[in-house]
């Protein structure tokens, strides 16, 4: 009885170390604005759920402090798309490429993790992101057998500037 109380808690442990250093943001797009939660979280592998409650297509784009500009493929109305990043302490930009522009960014920061976490830092970049798209829409490269598209392996080359609808 001792024994499996005890592995039942070392399992425990190691589950709650695997979540440790990453966030979920959860952000939902309506036509015309991005409501975010929350938009401060700690440094380091950041998963951005996306979910599209307007009318209309949109993608969700991120940038800032080092950060590449990385973005989901275009979202139908009522899907939900993910985009993995991993970012370190400082503020970010994230926008709709498809139907918005930089002028209308929402700020996230990311905070300096804290000294006494068990996960250690780096302090590196990513060397690109991920996302997943749940709409099997046309757009992306197909990941395998679950249905999900990949779309958000960056925007190579891509500047502030060359954003759509700048």
């Amino acid at each position: 009885m001792v024994t499996l109380v005890l592995a039942l808690g070392l399992g425990g442990v190691a589950l709650a170390q695997r979540g440790a250093g990453s966030a979920r943001v959860d952000v939902t797009i309506l036509d015309g604005r991005l409501k975010v939660s929350p938009t401060t979280f700690a440094a380091g592998k950041v998963t951005l759920v996306v979910v599209n409650r307007g009318k209309l297509s949109h993608a969700l784009a991120i940038m800032g402090s080092g950060l590449q500009p990385k973005r989901t493929a275009t979202i139908r109305s009522g899907k939900t798309a993910r985009l993995t990043v991993t970012v370190k302490a400082g503020m970010y930009h994230v926008w709709d490429p498809v139907r918005s522009s930089m002028s209308h960014a929402t700020m996230l920061k990311a905070r300096a993790p804290a000294a006494s976490s068990s996960s250690p830092s780096t302090g590196t970049q990513s060397p690109g992101a991920t996302g997943t798209q749940s709409s099997g829409a046309p757009s992306g490269t197909s990941t395998g057998p679950t249905g999900t598209t990949s779309g958000g392996d960056g925007m190579p080359g891509m500047t502030m500037d060359e954003c759509e609808h700048m």
